[in-house]
């Protein structure tokens, strides 16, 4: 069924990466988010020349400029081989991800993908849905909202699941970034021995997996010096504001390593956007975990590089002074 509506967050206005866009651009994602067939993957195919007619002068050529702005910003991703485009953050912002059902019609729709440039698109945002926000009371169905997307994103890495050619070792060391490792165990179903499908893991092999344990399933990764770091230095800045001092979860260690392995920020800018975001007064009370930290960490970042041109003078402008992120 078609969409009757596009869901735009004011919050957009006040998102230093869209309002830097020129107006045209802007006008040009805002169409993107409301068209039609936009399914909940954020999926549209690219049909260039029948959107050029829905404004006065426009072009196929026009829009495929357009689009490469969207796409240099990383608001889209655009394949003109298979004629796709992804709106990037769709299944965050548009809050896909906080409704289990949609959750599978997401799924669903991801399975509509053709580009693998995409589907590595869609698996990093996927990635980046802030799971420690879900509830984890069992539901009417005995699953709680955090089990039940647990196992749609699951499916997901199953039905995206490619072999990777290089050796298991390489595999092994380089798979986590793109989404892709050596073949693992199968995920069944709890109570069933029916194999349901595979999915990325750098685990040693083991006869199957419950689905339910996927929120679970990476906790025996090495422990690594920088991750832990970042996530201690967080946790003890929150604790010396005069909250209570967070433990320190799986989710916490994994947004880390993703922050530096997949966002590619430097381990001092991480360090950095810690100490600047709980010397603020307004982020402090934001940035209560480091999930929270990565997902804003692009604004934070934006924010005091302001600042410094500002040369505000604030408990925290020496940080701001040292660019140390």
């Amino acid at each position: 069924m078609a969409r009757g509506h596009g869901r735009v967050l004011t919050r957009i206005w006040d998102d230093p990466d869209f309002t830097a866009l020129p107006a045209e651009i802007q006008r040009l994602y805002l169409f993107l988010i409301s068209q039609p067939n936009l399914n909940h993957a954020g999926l549209l195919p690219l049909t260039l020349k029948r959107w050029s007619f829905k404004a006065y002068g426009l072009s196929p050529a026009v829009l495929r400029t357009q689009l490469a702005v969207l796409a240099d910003r990383r608001f889209v991703v655009v394949d003109e081989d298979s004629e796709e485009l992804l709106v990037r953050s769709f299944v965050r912002n548009d809050g896909v991800w906080k409704q289990p059902q949609v959750m599978g019609a997401m799924v669903s729709g991801a399975l509509e993908i053709s580009s693998r440039r995409l589907r590595a698109a869609l698996l990093a945002e996927v990635e980046r849905i802030p799971l420690d926000e879900l509830s984890d009371e069992p539901g009417r169905k005995g699953l709680s909202p955090l089990q039940e997307v647990s196992r749609h994103i699951a499916a997901l890495r199953a039905a995206f699941y490619e072999p990777d050619p290089k050796p298991p070792a390489a595999a092994l060391h380089e798979g986590d970034e793109e989404g892709v490792a050596e073949p693992l165990p199968e995920v069944v179903e709890a109570g069933s021995t029916r194999a349901r499908g595979r999915f990325p893991l750098p685990l040693p092999h083991s006869p199957s997996l419950l689905v339910a344990d996927v929120v679970d399933i990476r906790s025996a990764r090495q422990e690594r010096p920088d991750v832990e770091e970042a996530c201690t230095l967080l946790a003890d800045l929150i604790a010396a504001n005069g909250t209570k001092r967070p433990n320190i979860t799986k989710r916490w260690r994994d947004a880390a390593r993703l922050m530096i392995d997949a966002d590619k920020v430097a381990l001092s800018d991480v360090l950095g956007a810690i100490r600047w975001s709980q010397a603020d007064e307004f982020w402090r009370s934001n940035i209560l975990s480091m999930p929270k930290l990565r997902q804003k960490y692009p604004q934070l970042r934006l924010r005091a590089q302001s600042q410094q041109q500002r040369r505000q003078p604030t408990d925290y402008q020496t940080y701001a002074d040292q660019g140390v992120f």
